[in-house]
């Protein structure tokens, strides 16, 4: 099924009235996520105001330059906040009823914030961070690597080294559709006489595995920071 503006607005309803199921959610984040990975937060806010049914309005509420929050008021209903956020290696979309707190996702500011102090660090480095910051940076450099070039490219770019360490840290934070994802993902590699083999003879298989990682609605980012940056 094709998914479009009209299909968003449908479900930022069913969201609104509280019938939205995790599955509708979840397309929805996804459908947004596309958008901002392609073309930016402001194409993002062209289709939000575009979408009928729904009048939204880019807040200004100072934070960062890759992040954008966008609020849909609703005169008898709840009003709908979407929160994004587009670094340099990662990008997330999140939609939320308007009553959470006035920062709805501070667990992602806290994983990014991590992570963003771990770029280019060394594998022997990486030995030497303590069990928080090593978690953020398993799941930090699959997504980074699975949304710049798929499960393909995280395999290839890092040989397998963290394979086993990040499976067991999907588990931990209770990732298991991505879990079940990469491992699926590690046996097309083990398979195959190299990850670059594997790669290259299963490439349809692996982008099966690209469309359910992206596909997933799993919130890797906020997981990780609830089970490991939280008291």
């Amino acid at each position: 099924m094709t998914y479009g503006p009209d299909e968003a607005s449908h479900d930022l309803t069913l969201i609104r009235q509280s019938t939205a199921s995790f599955e509708v959610r979840a397309r929805l984040e996804h459908f947004l996520l596309n958008v901002l990975r392609e073309q930016g937060n402001d194409a993002v806010a062209a289709l939000l105001r575009s979408l009928p049914d729904h009048t939204f309005k880019r807040l200004d509420d100072g934070a960062s330059a890759q992040d954008a929050s966008y609020l849909s008021v609703g005169s008898d209903s709840p009003d709908i906040l979407v929160a994004t956020c587009l670094g340099p290696h990662l990008a997330s979309v999140n939609v939320a009823i308007a009553v959470d707190p006035p920062d709805p996702y501070p667990r992602h500011r806290a994983f990014y914030e991590v992570w963003e102090s771990l770029l280019g660090i060394s594998d022997s480095a990486v030995t030497q961070l303590d069990s928080k910051r090593r978690a953020v940076f398993l799941i930090g450099l699959l997504e980074a690597e699975v949304m710049n070039g798929g499960l393909g490219q995280y395999l290839t770019n890092t040989d397998g080294v963290y394979l086993e360490d990040t499976i067991q840290c999907l588990a931990s934070i209770g990732a298991e559709r991505t879990r079940a994802i990469v491992v699926e993902a590690g046996k097309l590699g083990a398979a195959a006489e190299s990850y670059v083999v594997a790669w290259e003879s299963k490439s349809k298989d692996f982008e099966r595995l690209d469309d359910e990682f992206l596909a997933s609605g799993e919130d890797l980012a906020g997981l990780t920071a609830g089970t490991f940056l939280q008291s």
